[in-house]
């Protein structure tokens, strides 16, 4: 798939003005279904994806392309597969502690360039997934 996306600042470019209010993040997920705003642990916001592969085989399959684009732009999320096939996708500029333009725009180019194996039955709960 192509990409319409734009390419990740180097963080060493970033400073704290970089950082998105919570409001910004709130508008730019708008246009980002599957995304959600959350909180980690340690009180640092964060955007998070979270869905259900085929099979084991199929949330391996989805986590190495997220890491290929995560290494070709230099901006690398939280990857986590739990129940053998549930997979969470956390992103936030680990530099500066938040949520910055480069977790959007990353968020969204792996939403355009990752095909993933869905489980059917989750497929049929999500409206909005790619078929």
């Amino acid at each position: 798939m192509e990409s319409n996306a734009k390419v990740c600042v180097p963080c060493s470019g970033l400073d704290e003005s970089a950082l998105l209010s919570i409001d910004q993040v709130k508008d730019e997920l708008k246009g980002m279904p599957f995304w959600t705003l959350q909180e980690k642990k340690d009180s640092v916001p964060c955007i998070t994806r979270h869905y259900v592969a085929k099979n084991f085989q199929a949330a391996l399959d989805s986590i190495n392309a997220i890491g290929k684009i995560a290494e070709r732009e230099g901006h690398h999320p939280d990857l986590h597969i739990s129940k053998y096939r549930e997979v969470d996708v956390v992103l936030w500029t680990h530099k500066l502690g938040g949520i910055t333009k480069n977790d959007i725009e990353l968020g969204k180019t792996f939403d355009s360039e990752v095909e993933i194996a869905y489980s059917p039955k989750w497929l049929k709960e999500q409206s909005e997934a790619k078929r």
